[in-house]
C-alpha cells in the first residue's frame, strides 16, 4: 500500500474514532503501517500511524501472537536500527517512531501479560544498545517534525523499567545508556528531553533494587570525560549544560519524595549540582 492510500485509509478510521467495524483486517494494515511508520510526512508517521498504533493496542485489537510479531518488527534492524549512527537524515525518524511503540506494547503485557523473561531480555539488549549508538538527537525537524530519539527511548525505557524481570543489574544497564544521552555534546536539549529522561531514572529508581553506592557512581559518571580529549569548547558546553538541566529537573521532580531511596538521592543530587557551581 503506498503512502498516500495508507494516509486516506487511516484518516478514516481516524475520524470514525479509530474503531475497527469496518476494517476487516487491521492486523494487515498495521503490517502497511510498518512499513511507513518512518514517513517524512509528519501527519501520517505522528498523527495517524504512531496514534493508530497506540490506541489498538491499547484496545486490545492485536492477539497476542500479533503483537508479539508488531513487536519483533519494531526491534529489527530495518526498524529500531535503520541507518543507525547516521546524522541528519530521514532514517532517523524511522528508528525513533519505532521504540516510540514499545511503551504502549509493554504496558498491555503490564495488564495482560504475554511476555516472558527471554522477551524482555531481548527487549532490554535492543533498547540500551540503541541508545547507546543512536547519534541523531535532533528534537524537532523543520517541515518533518519529531525526531526525539532521547525523549522516545527515554519513555520506552520508564515501561520496561517497571518489568519485575528485571533486576538490578539490568536496571544499571539501562541507567549507564541513558546516561549516553544525558551527557549528549552535540546539542543543547529544548524539546524537554531532560523530564523526559528524568521521568525514565525515577521509575528505575523507584525499584529500589540498587545500592547507594550505584547511584553515587552512576551520578558521578555524568561529570566524568568533562576534559575529553578532541572536545570542543562548545561541545563542553553542550555537555555540562545538559547534565546540569538534568539533575535540576531530576531534583525537583524527587524533592518531596519520601519513601527509598528518594532522599538519598536528593542528597547526591545536590552534591553534584554544588560541584557544577
Amino acid at each position: 500500500m503506498d503512502a498516500l492510500t495508507l494516509k486516506q485509509k487511516l484518516q478514516h478510521i481516524q475520524s470514525s474514532n479509530h474503531s475497527v467495524d469496518h476494517e476487516e483486517q487491521p492486523y494487515e494494515l498495521a503490517l502497511h503501517m510498518m512499513n511507513h511508520i518512518g514517513s517524512t510526512d509528519p501527519v501520517l508517521r505522528d498523527e495517524l500511524i504512531y496514534v493508530t498504533f497506540a490506541t489498538w493496542i491499547g484496545q486490545g485489537v492485536f492477539s497476542e501472537d500479533q503483537l508479539r510479531h508488531v513487536l519483533q518488527l519494531t526491534l529489527d534492524d530495518q526498524h529500531l536500527f535503520y541507518g543507525i549512527g547516521e546524522q541528519e537524515t530521514d532514517t532517523v525518524f524511522t528508528r525513533t517512531f519505532s521504540v516510540l511503540l514499545l511503551p504502549p506494547i509493554l504496558n498491555v503485557d503490564r495488564q495482560r501479560p504475554f511476555l516472558d523473561k527471554e522477551d524482555i531480555a531481548g527487549i532490554h539488549h535492543r533498547l540500551t544498545t540503541y541508545l547507546e549508538l543512536e547519534k541523531d538527537v535532533r528534537g524537532y525537524a523543520d517541515n518533518k517534525g519529531w525526531a526525539h530519539a532521547p525523549a522516545h527511548a527515554a519513555d520506552a525505557v520508564e515501561d520496561l523499567a517497571q518489568s519485575p524481570y528485571l533486576e538490578r543489574t539490568d536496571l544499571l544497564e539501562l541507567l549507564h545508556a541513558l546516561a549516553v544521552k544525558i551527557t549528549e555534546s552535540s546539542v543543547v536539549y529544548i524539546h524537554d528531553e531532560d523530564q523526559r529522561i528524568a521521568h525514565a531514572v525515577i521509575t528505575i529508581l523507584r525499584r529500589n533494587l540498587m545500592e547507594q553506592k550505584d547511584i553515587t557512581v552512576w551520578i558521578d559518571s555524568l561529570h566524568q570525560g568533562d576534559k575529553a580529549v578532541n572536545r570542543s569548547l562548545l561541545e563542553t558546553s553542550h555537555r555540562n549544560l545538559n547534565v546540569r538541566l538534568f539533575l535540576q529537573t531530576l531534583y525537583i521532580a524527587i524533592r518531596t519524595e519520601e519513601d527509598e531511596p528518594f532522599p538519598a538521592v536528593c542528597s547526591l543530587v545536590l552534591q553534584a549540582l554544588e560541584r557544577d557551581k
